[in-house]
């Protein structure tokens, strides 16, 4: 049966159809992992296929092949593949081709050509495809219309047509939220970098440090035991040694890379899916094109320059899912530092990342919560002090609580009674005719509250002071 479109699906076809129509003629289209982009653009195909026009979708891995084969067929479309030990069938009207299989062999005719995951469409490979199709439309669809060195796709394409913000993805319900918890961070000091990015090999060296490897099953354990958790990690042997450790440790474990063979691979990842295999360690090969919504949590023990790849290995855990309330990210690898937090607003163009926005990759001032529930100021300076701490977004409100920590710490200094936090915290608003927020009053209850009861008696208050508080505030407080 064939999906239904999304609303928001529905939005992005209609523009892209629109800039085809207004003459551009080659179109990028954004819009996070796990929002449906295969979806998206098979409706397109599905169009194009009804009209009779000659669809030509590249793609860079045999795995998304496979994807969008079955996509198509699930809306009564054959498609034609071109890949290494596949017939061809050039007389299907809509072809799905690897794009190293392509360069090798006859190209079919296209009146549309769909690359996906288009932020590979960087190499020379697919720069050809203008070339030879001079008179077809372009459609690039990707997640991060972004390359490595921080540069966009306006030499290859038009218009970038740009999504919703994840935000809003998680807001309407279409993506998890996340809780973006931090690891031991990597000294990555030593490690050298070719064309962008760490250099793998020595990379794989440095994240086999005992220390780090003890720290992955450590934060395994403390925050996502029993749940199903993909690592990704930096090469062959670094993901090896890492499902071996998982199962020293009596945590089911497998690793799966691009040279695991078809048969093997597909048994593992039913294993992993059906849970008989709690953890599951791969090298770049569940990025892209891998379905499993169930997903909990992912561990990134592979530290990497790439903005694209860092979303895409997060993106794992953000699909939505029958009881699912929120996905893991452990972050062993320091990628918060790199990157911040996935979820921020990040303003895409064809020119890639704006200059002004810049500084906000990632902002210079983090917060992160303790297991007790306490906000805390992240030093970039001092990433030691943040492991353990779950990643915040900053809001006026969290960040204004940061102030009111400090008086926290102001009362147990001079031993006065901690409630005397909030009427300081309560005058400090005044003075700058700020109006206390619910938020921050929820959080300021549930703080002193369970440091209430720890404190001595004749430094308590009774827990009928905050209905006094409230109802001295509700003409200012929202419900």
């Amino acid at each position: 049966m064939a999906e239904i479109l999304r609303p928001y699906q529905h939005q992005g076809i209609e523009a892209i159809f629109t800039a085809w129509r207004n003459g551009i003629r080659s179109v990028l289209f954004q819009m996070p992992t796990g929002t449906g982009k295969t979806v998206l653009f098979s409706e397109i195909v599905k169009k194009g296929h009804d009209h009779e026009r000659k669809v030509l979708i590249v793609v860079h891995r045999k795995e998304l092949i496979e994807q969008i084969e079955g996509k198509l067929r699930g809306k009564g479309v054959e498609a034609g593949i071109i890949l290494a030990g596949v017939e061809a069938d050039y007389s299907k009207i809509i072809q799905v081709a690897s794009i190293q299989t392509l360069n090798r062999r006859k190209h079919p005719q296209a009146n549309l050509i769909i690359i996906d995951e288009c932020h590979h469409a960087k190499a020379a490979s697919y720069k050809k495809l203008w070339e030879i199709y001079p008179d077809a439309k372009f459609l690039g669809v990707t997640a991060t219309p972004i390359r490595l060195s921080g540069e966009g796709f306006d030499d290859l394409f038009d218009v970038l047509v740009p999504s919703m913000q994840t935000k809003q993805f998680i807001r309407q319900g279409y993506l998890a939220p996340i809780k973006h918890f931090v690891g031991a961070t990597p000294d990555l000091k030593t490690v050298k970098k070719r064309r962008g990015d760490y250099v793998t090999e020595l990379l794989g060296k440095v994240m086999l440090d005992n220390t780090l490897m003890v720290n992955l099953i450590e934060s395994y354990q403390k925050y996502a035991l029993n749940k199903s958790a993909i690592v990704f990690a930096v090469n062959v042997e670094h993901s090896k040694t890492v499902a071996e450790r998982y199962n020293q440790n009596g945590i089911s474990a497998a690793h799966i890379d691009g040279t695991t063979p078809r048969e093997e691979r597909k048994n593992l990842l039913e294993q992993f899916k059906s849970k008989k295999i709690k953890v599951l360690s791969n090298v770049e090969i569940i990025t892209e094109g891998f379905d499993f919504p169930e997903c909990e949590a992912v561990q990134l023990a592979r530290p990497t320059k790439s903005l694209a790849l860092y979303l895409q290995m997060v993106g794992r855990v953000m699909r939505i899912a029958k009881g699912k309330k929120f996905g893991l990210v452990l972050d062993n690898a320091g990628l918060w530092l790199e990157h911040g937090l996935p979820i921020i607003d990040r303003e895409w163009t064809l020119q890639g990342l704006e200059k002004r926005s810049r500084p906000q990759f990632p902002p210079k001032k983090m917060i992160g919560l303790t297991r007790d529930g306490r906000l805390k100021e992240i030093f970039r300076e001092a990433p030691e002090e943040s492991e353990g701490l779950e990643l915040i977004e900053i809001t006026p409100e969290l960040e204004r609580l940061l102030v009111f920590e400090n008086f926290v710490q102001l009362a147990k200094l001079k031993n006065q009674k901690l409630i005397s936090a909030y009427f300081r915290y309560r005058d400090h608003l005044q003075s700058d005719n700020i109006l206390l927020s619910p938020i921050e009053l929820r959080y300021i209850k549930k703080r002193l509250n369970k440091l209430n009861l720890a404190a001595p008696e004749d430094k308590r208050f009774k827990p009928g002071f905050w209905y006094i508080v409230e109802r001295d505030l509700k003409p200012n407080v929202s419900r």
